[in-house]
């Protein structure tokens, strides 16, 4: 796989998983209501500089540690709890919605923390790149650094572009929609994050099968006939 190859497909892996609506998408979408269209690139800067540290992690070999079990029990528990006291407090916020949005304080910073905050409670986040990501990685390594350095923009560029293009296409639809609408489009989404958390802990037990190697291959041997790449070689 050459560099171009790695940036393009790095950025259309990133954005098919950018598309799925998981509690990032929540947090852009409630944030974006209470706040602007710069929620959402915000937001991602958080979740790039998570990115880029687990990026190294998995370089210098962490990979094999997050994929213990107890590793990803623990990742449910906590990132399950946490996804739950989003969602309360985004259901206590929901009062405080109004559409007189240049009144709100922005805080930058805070949108930051909780695109990192965000990220680090979703376990599928941390299974995605201990699983497709490693893997992905391993084509971008024998380039070096400038492999490396492509890999990692064209994957988050897909993020960025689109809850940009969600925050901005939101921010613009605000003035159209009445503000019960919008408190009710907030409160689901709070409810979607209680419920996700709920499900992230009632997963925790002796049979989380996230990293069977029967379901990476599914995912990836096709890809082989493409790419020419031997991605599960012999043992």
């Amino acid at each position: 796989m050459n560099l171009t190859l790695i940036f393009l497909t790095s950025f259309l892996i990133g954005f098919s998983g950018a598309i799925s609506p998981g509690p990032l998408l929540a947090i852009t979408v409630e944030e974006t209501i209470k706040r602007n269209y710069k929620a959402g690139p915000l937001i991602i800067i958080g979740h790039s500089i998570l990115e880029l540290l687990m990026v190294i992690f998995l370089i210098i070999g962490i990979g094999e540690f997050l994929k213990k079990e107890i590793v990803q029990n623990y990742l449910n528990i906590f990132g399950g709890f946490f996804l739950i006291c989003f969602g309360v407090l985004t259901l206590i916020s929901i009062k405080n919605i109004n559409l007189c949005f240049s009144k709100i304080s922005q805080n930058n910073y805070s949108l930051i923390f909780k695109g990192i905050f965000v990220s680090i409670s979703n376990p599928y986040w941390t299974i995605w790149w201990v699983t497709i990501g490693i893997i992905y990685l391993s084509f971008a390594l024998p380039y070096g650094f400038l492999g490396i350095f492509l890999f990692f923009v064209g994957h988050i560029s897909s993020d960025f572009l689109w809850y940009s293009f969600v925050s901005y296409f939101l921010h613009k639809g605000k003035k159209l929609i009445k503000e019960r609408y919008l408190k009710f489009l907030s409160g689901l989404f709070g409810i979607f994050l209680i419920c996700f958390g709920i499900f992230l802990i009632s997963r925790v037990g002796p049979h989380n099968n996230y990293l069977e190697r029967p379901h990476l291959e599914q995912i990836f041997i096709p890809l082989e006939s493409i790419i020419k790449v031997d991605i599960f070689p012999s043992q």
